[in-house]
């Protein structure tokens, strides 16, 4: 596995088995955004921790040689066409701050109810909003 870090984003790739990646969590250093490029084949066997402080996308070629079960261990799936401009586009103009309350969003749709992810929502809007306007914010 290849480990490559960025600001916002960390990149592993040749990633063999989710356990592989599980096992190196602490080499990921503090992304907003793990992007996760298999190997050609990638076992799934463990279970990727659902109290990651970042968004996980798992960056497939293609739908092909993959199982249904690939898409319920990450957050997000993202096409290999795609993928190098994925973060630029999710982060782009966004201050660390905006980039946490996403991702305080994402992570509460990990294993948490609708009406929980609409409250994470609706906080993180009011806590930006006071941010801006010097304000009070809705802890």
């Amino acid at each position: 596995m290849k480990i490559n870090k960025k600001e916002f984003v960390t990149e592993a790739s040749e990633v063999i088995a989710l356990s592989e990646l599980c096992e190196n969590i602490g080499a990921l250093g503090q992304p907003c955004l793990l992007m996760i490029r298999p190997a050609e084949v990638m076992s799934l066997d463990a279970e990727f921790p659902d109290d990651t402080p970042f968004i996980t996308a798992i960056v497939l070629k293609t739908d092909e040689g993959f199982s249904e079960d690939m898409y319920k261990h990450f957050d997000l799936v993202v096409n290999e066409e795609e993928a190098d401009e994925y973060a630029d586009k999710l982060f782009k103009d966004k201050s660390r701050k905006q980039i946490e309350e996403i991702n305080r969003c994402f992570i509460t749709a990990r294993k948490s109810s609708q009406e929980d992810i609409l409250e994470c929502e609706s906080r993180a809007f009011y806590r930006l909003m006071a941010d801006k306007n010097g304000g009070g914010s809705n802890e």
